[in-house]
């Protein structure tokens, strides 16, 4: 029996097995050499490499992405309150009360002063809220008619002032942001008062911030009044710092005014910009010539 045929068949195996050896060989440096530029390409531009490259994801990437909106804080709405009713008439010397002005009725609120009776009980709870929490206040001055706000004005403030040298207009400018020019005085309304924290204070100094300047500050809006003339609001209200006048708005609206800072020109503003705004005054009539006046 001859041999050749199985050696031919060996040598054929051996010959399939070397080019299968090669081949994997050469696909595995192919492997390697796809590998590394794969690599190379990643370090070269890492971002562009991870994209996708679709024309959606394309149009997506050219869309600029919106900035966030931080989310509003919610604003207390405005109290339902008319603000053209009486206890919230803005009473300064662009919006005088007149000469003639005098409260429909007046009611005692202690150490011998009044207050319009409208307003009188709640002032008196508010005090008697004060003495129960340990203080003694003394109710300075309450209403106040046209003749005494002219001798407190005048005789009391720009004559003085004159009299150290002062020409009358720097009299009159300095003596309005410590008290209203007659007919302009909130005294005269019946609906604010001045209450010191025993009698014979000395008003001008001043400045609050501590004993019962400080609980006025912080309880008197739950009677419906306000601090009239509060810190740092001097440009608006045209009167020097007054911890101790307190002015009845009434209970909603004091609570919205002390709560936010205001004072009540800027409360009224956000009603209405025109209720704080300086009447235009009326015209002169034109002579008439040859006429006897």
């Amino acid at each position: 029996m001859s041999t050749q045929a199985p050696n031919t068949a060996r040598r054929t195996r051996r010959r399939r097995s070397a080019v299968a050896t090669r081949l994997a060989g050469m696909l595995l440096a192919l492997g390697l050499v796809v590998a590394v530029l794969v690599l190379l390409v990643r370090l070269i531009s890492p971002d562009d490499a991870d994209k996708d490259q679709s024309p959606a994801a394309l149009s997506a990437m050219m869309t600029p992405v919106p900035t966030a909106v931080p989310t509003p804080v919610p604003t207390p709405a405005l109290p339902a309150v008319d603000v053209t009713g009486w206890e919230l008439r803005l009473i300064d010397f662009d919006h005088p009360l007149g000469e003639d002005f005098v409260p429909e009725s007046l009611t005692d609120v202690g150490d011998g002063q009044q207050m319009d009776s409208r307003v009188a009980p709640a002032f008196l709870q508010l005090m008697q809220a004060a003495r129960t929490d340990g203080f003694e206040p003394y109710v300075c001055s309450g209403y106040r008619d046209y003749a005494t706000q002219h001798v407190i004005y005048f005789d009391n403030h720009v004559n003085v002032y004159m009299a150290q040298g002062m020409s009358e207009e720097e009299a009159n400018a300095r003596a309005r942001l410590a008290v209203n020019y007659p007919g302009a005085s909130e005294h005269q309304s019946g609906l604010c008062v001045d209450v010191l924290e025993y009698a014979g204070q000395d008003m001008e100094p001043y400045i609050g911030g501590s004993g019962l300047m400080l609980w006025l500050e912080q309880h008197c809006a739950e009677y419906g009044f306000v601090i009239r003339y509060p810190n740092n609001k001097t440009n608006i209200t045209g009167v020097e710092y007054e911890p101790w006048h307190l002015r009845y708005v009434g209970e909603e609206a004091a609570r919205y005014i002390m709560d936010h800072g205001l004072c009540l020109e800027e409360f009224l503003a956000l009603y209405d910009p025109g209720l704080t705004a300086t009447p235009v005054p009326s015209p002169v009539p034109t002579p008439i010539p040859g006429a006897v006046g």
